[in-house]
């Protein structure tokens, strides 16, 4: 990946910040999963995106349809995932690498 012209699909940086990324030395690509559930009750998959950008329009989507006022909203610093919470619902964007090849265990 060269920094000096792709963003981060992890913290959508260019440049210099994008070395301090946590995820900066993960190869291959990685695709932000959109998922909403009730808490202790599991959630599903909304859908799966190639960035973190084409995910922001369906996860405020999903986030306004938490039918409950959200209690908390919040980004964790160490992988860019966004998260939505209200009342016992929630709305989660996270970055997951993309498997590309059979998985050695």
């Amino acid at each position: 990946m060269d920094v000096a012209v792709d963003r981060c699909p992890h913290c959508l940086h260019q440049g210099s910040h994008h070395v301090q990324c946590s995820r900066f030395s993960q190869t291959g690509p990685i695709v932000w999963v959109l998922s909403k559930g009730e808490d202790h009750e599991g959630g599903d998959v909304l859908g799966v995106f190639a960035s973190k950008d084409a995910a922001r329009g369906p996860f405020a989507e999903a986030a306004r349809s938490i039918p409950f006022d959200l209690d908390s909203a919040w980004q964790d610093d160490d992988t860019g995932a966004v998260h939505a919470h209200g009342g016992c619902d929630w709305v989660s964007l996270e970055p997951h690498p993309l498997i590309t090849a059979p998985q050695l265990t």
